[in-house]
């Protein structure tokens, strides 16, 4: 189903996506709108502030700041 869905979206062939990387790059994307960690938790399903920051990596747009 997700690569159906990678495919509808116009992700490219040779990325590989999997429920991982989605998962990671939404709290990513969250996370640089500046959106609580409670709120990202209720989001994305995570159960503790921890494992929302060990997916929360500063992106470049944020270190170029």
């Amino acid at each position: 189903m997700l690569k159906a869905m990678a495919k509808d979206a116009g992700f490219l062939k040779h990325k590989r996506i999997t429920n991982h990387s989605v998962r990671k790059l939404l709290v990513q994307k969250l996370r640089n709108a500046n959106i609580p960690p409670t709120e990202t938790m209720a989001i994305t399903g995570h159960k503790n502030v921890q494992s929302i920051t060990n997916h929360s990596n500063i992106s470049v747009e944020q270190q170029q700041k």
